[in-house]
């Protein structure tokens, strides 16, 4: 069977709650991991399709196609990608920034936001438990996923910076954190599968929009937060991959060039249009 990644965060639920819960058959092997060992793991050939860090697609355009709608992204606020910080990301030129290994986009967002806005380059420092950082003194710490989430709780009032937000509030502009992708090589010689992926997915996102109390439901049995959050989250992420997230998307590229954090802007390329009724 084809084999598929998933990213192993609460963020995903509402189009893979669809398949968790039988509502639609997924026509694969699902395998579930953080965006970077996704990234690897389609680079290498261990999995044929995933989600994966928009920022890994950018380096590496050549070797995939996208799926045309759907993604991770966010029109403003994303509420799981934060700096956690008592500085304000503008006074962070020369402090060490413990991040996390397991983002892409989060932190090649973030070096983009504070070369474009603030002037410097962040200095990231990796850890296994960034948050450790702040809770000891207060010192700076970049986070995505659940990890992310729990950090904004641990934070005092003011001290998470939603990455989201200071992208937005530089550009106007949301972002796709995350995007879809094929190898060339399997979209070439196994496209009836291919295609079978994509319209489970296009079902899967109906599903979840159309039942997101039950996706709620499976995020609060996996990751328990406060009541009204996931509600309050899921309603702030965008999984279209629409214009206005190309539009963004885009604009994260050619700011990431700008600054020497991309060699050069990808083209979109996308599989072969299918039938969008299901």
């Amino acid at each position: 069977m084809i084999r598929c990644g998933r990213i192993s965060y609460t963020n995903d639920l509402p189009i893979y709650a669809a398949f968790d819960a039988g509502a639609v058959e997924f026509p694969g092997l699902l395998s579930a991991g953080v965006p970077t060992v996704l990234n690897a793991r389609l680079s290498a050939g261990d999995l044929d399709i995933s989600p994966i860090s928009s920022f890994h697609f950018a380096k590496n355009a050549q070797a995939f196609l996208l799926f045309p709608d759907v993604c991770i992204g966010a029109r403003r606020d994303v509420r799981s990608i934060y700096c956690v910080s008592r500085k304000p990301p503008a006074d962070l030129a020369g402090v060490a920034i413990a991040t996390t290994r397991e983002s892409a986009t989060g932190r090649n967002l973030f070096a983009t936001i504070c070369a474009e806005r603030y002037g410097f380059t962040p200095d990231y420092v990796e850890s296994d438990d960034p948050l450790a950082a702040y809770r000891a003194d207060g010192a700076p710490c970049l986070l995505i996923g659940d990890a992310a989430i729990d950090g904004f709780f641990a934070a005092e009032p003011g001290d998470a910076h939603d990455i989201g937000s200071l992208w937005h509030e530089l550009t106007g502009l949301g972002m796709a954190y995350a995007v879809w992708a094929v190898r060339r090589d399997v979209a070439t010689d196994r496209p009836s599968e291919v295609e079978a992926v994509a319209t489970a997915l296009r079902r899967a996102k109906t599903w979840g929009a159309d039942n997101i109390d039950d996706v709620i439901a499976a995020a609060r049995s996996v990751r328990p937060r406060p009541e009204g959050f996931y509600r309050d989250y899921y309603a702030t992420l965008n999984f279209d991959f629409d214009e206005a997230a190309r539009l963004g998307l885009t604009r994260f590229f050619e700011l990431a060039v700008k600054h020497g954090l991309l060699g050069s802007v990808p083209r979109f390329e996308f599989l072969r249009e299918v039938p969008t009724h299901v």
